[in-house]
């Protein structure tokens, strides 16, 4: 069995206890706004954990929370600013600073489109196969629109 101090190093890594710390800085600055969309999204985080099995949630699945998440603000900003509503279009844009902030850096489309290249090499030209396992290797590290797209490219030139 672990001792605490291991499970609180593991419990320090997790996305959701970082979330969890800014917001009480945020609390104690008086930054409500910051307050309330750091809380919202440990919220989805903690939602995402109840629909795994116990000790299901990781690093990877919460980056695919927030991924998620920063798609959905990123199709309300592209609603709002056709209505012409500005002012949601400006609390959506602070909303999606946040949460750029702890998704890590995304991978350039070269490091994508080699890592594409040898799950083909080694799995062959089945895009769902394909997918799964890119996926899993770049852990995060790109979004499934952009990863689907190369490899489309890729598997169509075969």
């Amino acid at each position: 069995m672990k001792n605490v101090a291991e499970k609180l190093k593991i419990q320090e890594d997790m996305i959701r206890d970082k979330l969890k710390l800014d917001s009480m800085t945020a609390l104690k600055n008086r930054d409500n706004a910051r307050v309330d969309v750091l809380r919202f999204l440990r919220s989805l985080i903690d939602k995402k954990e109840l629909q795994l099995p116990p000790g299901g949630l990781n690093e990877a699945e919460e980056i695919n929370v927030l991924r998620k998440e920063l798609k959905n603000k990123e199709e309300s900003k592209e609603m709002f600013a056709k209505a012409g509503r500005e002012d949601l279009v400006k609390q959506i844009d602070y909303e999606i600073s946040i949460v750029k902030e702890y998704l890590p850096e995304e991978l350039t489309e070269e490091k994508i489109a080699q890592t594409v290249d040898e799950v083909i090499a080694e799995k062959g030209a089945n895009f769902g196969l394909v997918m799964k396992e890119v996926m899993t290797r770049l852990a995060g590290g790109a979004s499934g629109d952009l990863v689907s797209k190369i490899v489309k490219e890729k598997i169509s030139k075969l």
